[in-house]
């Protein structure tokens, strides 16, 4: 499904840019509720991304364990 892909690439556009502004994943998951409604991802996919653009900022590789997959 098209639209749900480009739901789940702007939610992840989003989570990027409110990563860089300093905001935790729990403030950029409400967020995104108030826009996105039922069609808000998961606050587990959330923070997985937070991990790892906060690991990219870092010059870190990303490393994502099994079990916090974020189904990208």
């Amino acid at each position: 499904m098209k639209g749900c892909e480009d739901v789940q690439f702007k939610q992840h556009t989003f989570t990027k840019f409110l990563t860089a502004e300093k905001n935790s994943s729990l403030d950029i998951h409400h967020c995104m509720q108030a826009v996105y409604g039922d069609k808000c991802v998961d606050v587990s996919i959330v923070r997985c991304w937070v991990q790892e653009f906060q690991q990219e900022e870092m010059g870190e590789a990303w490393l994502c364990g099994e079990a916090n997959d974020c189904n990208r």
